[in-house]
């Protein structure tokens, strides 16, 4: 392999760091350059002791699943695997031997039957639960693999462990982020970001329709159309006013709230908080950013019958009732909406505050309340 060769081949592993297509070809590189037929990154699980191929050339699926199902007990190679230390090579003719190779079915019965004569290991990383290898095969009518071919590919391995650690840190973030956009999307408000001017940054699902409601010029231009979804809700103060005020030096405030009614009575509290600013690339470029957390009221959360008859044991019939008492309904009110009689509200409601070791309407209030805040609905346009 020459020194332009060997640079594309380092180059598509820390690509491989975002693009798994490009370990692809820097495997098909050390296969040219080792006379290999097939390379694969092979991850066994220690506890398990069980394998799997996750990157190769010249992969075969039904061959992966004879050798995992019956052949993995006979290869002489899996009592050399604890032996040895990271950056170690194994070669079969060098560690099991000729006479070995000959007679066992791995080789005899499975190998040969791929057409492969020779297998040459390298381990790259040993983690407690599990490790990585790189594993290169040669074909039958190619010699078999000697100390001088190890060595010859030495200088892979140091980048492709810094690759492949680059990758599991990058996968590490992304599993990170996924579980915070799950986490944000599953609160029962909405959440926005802004910058002072009024660029929205992120979003949840709940709070992705208000970013139009409270910068609606943002997106549609001051002479938004009025059939927008925007133009139907009303804030008790300009959100733009809030953004100026959070922004100047002289009034600067940690929270500012503003109410909104909507066209169905729906209304909801936007609650604005500063958060710390974001650096940029260059000193003295710092976005100072505000969340915005807005909380609309809806009815109860359909998981809510639920919860409460785990927690609790409510009955249907005391779910409903909770359910209106909680939200502000009085209790004759409550009776023409169930259709029950008064005695029999008295009787539930009794039950209700037993159950839940409540005593009074605004306790039951509290306790549904705190609940719910663990409920998600969808989000609403």
């Amino acid at each position: 392999m020459n020194d332009g060769q060997m640079h594309e081949t380092i180059r598509g592993l820390y690509q491989g760091v975002f693009e798994t297509g490009a370990w692809q070809r820097s495997l098909v590189a050390l296969c040219d350059a080792s006379g290999s037929s097939q390379a694969s990154l092979v991850v066994r699980n220690r506890a398990l002791d069980r394998v799997v191929v996750t990157h190769a050339v010249d992969y075969k699926p039904d061959a992966m699943e004879a050798y995992t199902s019956h052949y993995y007990q006979f290869d002489p190679s899996r009592p050399f695997a604890e032996r040895l230390g990271v950056g170690d090579w194994y070669i079969d003719h060098r560690d099991v031997g000729e006479q070995v190779m000959r007679t066992s079915p791995f080789y005899g019965e499975f190998l040969r039957g791929l057409n492969v004569a020779s297998v040459m290991s390298c381990l790259i990383e040993r983690h407690p639960t599990y490790e990585i290898y790189l594993s290169l095969q040669r074909p039958l009518d190619a010699n078999v693999y000697a100390e001088a071919d190890a060595l010859a590919l030495d200088w892979v391995i140091p980048h492709l462990r810094d690759a492949i650690g680059l990758r599991e840190r990058m996968q590490e973030l992304v599993a990170r982020g996924r579980l915070s956009e799950d986490m944000l999307n599953r609160l029962p408000f909405g959440v926005v970001v802004f910058d002072l001017a009024g660029k929205p940054l992120f979003a949840n699902q709940s709070g992705e329709p208000w970013v139009r409601r409270l910068m609606p010029a943002a997106f549609l231009g001051p002479r938004a159309s009025p059939w927008t979804d925007s133009a139907f809700w009303q804030l008790s103060r300009p959100f733009a006013e809030v953004l100026s005020a959070m922004a100047a030096p002289d009034t600067l405030q940690a929270a500012q709230a503003i109410q909104a009614a909507g066209p169905d009575g729906r209304t909801a509290q936007i609650v604005s908080l500063a958060l710390a600013p974001m650096a940029q690339s260059l000193p003295g470029m710092e976005t100072h950013t505000v969340l915005a957390a807005i909380h609309e009221r809806y009815g109860t959360p359909r998981a809510m019958p639920a919860i409460l008859r785990d927690l609790f044991g409510l009955t249907p019939a005391e779910t409903r009732l909770a359910a209106l008492l909680t939200q502000g309904v009085g209790l004759p009110d409550t009776c023409v909406q169930l259709g029950i009689k008064r005695e029999t509200s008295r009787t539930q409601v009794k039950s209700i505050f037993n159950k839940t070791h409540t005593s009074t309407q605004a306790q039951l209030a509290h306790l549904l309340t705190r609940l719910s805040t663990m409920l998600t609905e969808p989000s609403r346009y």
